[in-house]
């Protein structure tokens, strides 16, 4: 029997698939917001101890060395007709003639903006177990950013789609903007640097497998803008390996036959050193660019690249971890 055309209005089936993608945007972006949770939570000590060194981030409130409003002491300083009377420290006063205020320092919360590149490449999975490289990423920015939210600081995307925020709307908000960015022409261009708040650290979370200098020309448009930065470089534990032996037929995202290659054997130990090389040159374009390094891979726990990319974000930050 034929089948019956369709008598649905044509605005009326592009509302009910814009509806579909709708909830489906929504399952995926839940399922990602829970891996980062689950990652955040089993880190139970960073927040609290994860090396005092960087407090001054974990606190949310950052150091200026300037009197202001906030809660940590400073220095002392001889009294003067305007001040309040009640900042006059008496135990200090007590020791000499002269009366002495207590300076604290003033205190901001730091804003961290958050980039995932989305191309096809970014969507590989070796294996159903495994989750693809930009869940992994997603997860990441997710992770993070629900332990700087809770930390005081604001976050947001790198594209300025949508206001930087705290807490659980600046996570829920973080993790749409993510989903719905699309990577441009080519998976290294970042977004325009006039959308790109000043002073913010940046989080870059991609594979970037593609040429380091196009990837060094776009990290120079928003040089000078961050405060700290940290590239985290997701990568799927086949693409370092290359674990397959004998005859193997490569494939694109789409499934078109790239290259055959008869024995993988025989170019294993090539394709290795060709990698190393790769990701010392993006490394290296990284630092060029005062960006700290990580690099993920997506068959470990997301909790242990978390845990460099936090201590990346130090001021004092030096992190060059393969996790």
């Amino acid at each position: 029997m034929a089948n019956q055309a369709s008598t649905t209005p044509p605005d009326k089936q592009r509302t009910a698939s814009t509806a579909v993608r709708g909830r489906d945007l929504l399952a995926l972006l839940q399922k990602l917001r829970q891996r980062g949770e689950d990652a955040s939570e089993a880190l139970p000590a960073l927040i609290a101890a994860a090396e005092r060194a960087t407090a001054s981030l974990i606190g949310g409130e950052h150091r200026q060395r300037r009197a202001g409003s906030g809660e940590n002491f400073w220095q002392f300083r001889e009294y003067q007709p305007t001040d309040r009377p009640q900042d006059i420290d008496w135990r200090q006063t007590a020791k000499g003639e002269r009366v002495f205020v207590r300076q604290k320092e003033w205190q901001t919360a730091q804003t961290v903006l958050f980039w995932a590149q989305n191309d096809a490449g970014m969507h590989f999975r070796s294996s159903l177990n495994l989750p693809s490289k930009f869940e992994s990423a997603v997860t990441l920015c997710l992770g993070l950013g629900m332990m700087l939210t809770k930390s005081g600081e604001q976050i947001g995307p790198l594209d300025g789609s949508v206001r930087v925020g705290r807490g659980e709307q600046g996570v829920q908000s973080l993790g749409l903007a993510l989903l719905a960015e699309k990577s441009r022409v080519s998976e290294h261009a970042l977004p325009h640097p006039d959308t790109v708040t000043a002073n913010a650290s940046i989080i870059l979370c991609g594979d970037f497998l593609g040429d380091p200098d196009e990837l060094d020309r776009n990290l120079t448009a928003i040089a000078g803008q961050q405060r700290h930065g940290v590239l985290v470089q997701v990568l799927d534990n086949a693409e370092r390996t290359l674990p397959w032996t004998g005859r193997v037929i490569f494939t694109g995202m789409g499934d078109d036959a790239l290259e055959t290659i008869e024995n993988v054997d025989s170019i294993r130990e090539e394709y290795r050193t060709r990698l190393d090389n790769h990701l010392d040159a993006v490394r290296r374009v990284a630092r060029r660019h005062g960006f700290e390094w990580v690099m993920h891979d997506t068959s470990l726990p997301a909790s242990t690249a978390l845990a460099q990319i936090w201590a990346a974000l130090s001021p004092h930050g030096d992190t060059e971890r393969m996790v």
